[in-house]
């Protein structure tokens, strides 16, 4: 089926919702991220491509929990060799039964945010690098007006956003954190890396 006819053929909305997500056929043996996803499916985008109805199991792991699901392969998009390291192709997959933590994240990712949502009392509690690992992470490198450039790690875990900052180029002596922080909401982890990266 053409990925034109699978669009077509959606019952559901999707939205944009980024997150790892770990599959394979009979094991989680390979990871990609999600690029929109519905109560019915999910675009996968992945360099690993299996053929049309291939059933899979998909571990999404959302920043509010991780969701374990069966899904066939409805279309697949695969590239040549010379464009693997630079593009992705991917795969849309249908959830073989519309599963209800699937529905409720995506309903999740619908709602604006909550201007009444209680912030939890004091800081979050700490987390070790393994544990951030079943989180949600993103990279960007930023620089500083002062010739200093940074990487900077956002995980979203137990709802909480831990931030972590690296000077780059990073050397045997400069393997930890010259920031480290979790915090609540993205509005105060954006202000306090800001802050940070203003002094230096």
């Amino acid at each position: 089926m053409s990925e034109r006819k699978a669009v077509e053929r959606r019952r559901h909305d999707r939205v944009k919702k980024r997150c790892v997500v770990r599959f394979g056929h009979g094991d989680l043996a390979h990871n990609g991220y999600s690029q929109d996803v519905s109560e019915s499916g999910i675009y996968l985008q992945t360099s690993v491509i299996y053929p049309p109805h291939t059933v899979l199991t998909l571990q999404i792991e959302y920043p509010e929990k991780t969701v374990t699901v069966r899904g066939v392969v409805r279309w697949s998009k695969e590239l040549p060799p010379a464009f693997r390291r630079s593009l992705r192709g991917g795969m849309g997959l249908e959830f073989l039964r519309p599963a209800a933590p699937v529905a409720s994240s995506v309903a999740h990712a619908e709602a604006p945010p909550d201007p009444q949502r209680t912030v939890p009392k004091g800081p979050p509690a700490k987390a070790t690098e393994t544990e951030l690992g079943g989180g949600v992470t993103r990279h960007r490198q930023v620089s500083t007006r002062g010739g200093n450039t940074y990487e900077v790690i956002q995980t979203e875990y137990r709802g909480a956003i831990y931030i972590r900052l690296f000077q780059l180029p990073r050397t045997e002596g400069s393997a930890e954190a010259v920031f480290r922080e979790a915090f609540w909401t993205r509005d105060e982890a954006e202000t306090a890396v800001k802050a940070f990266l203003r002094e230096h």
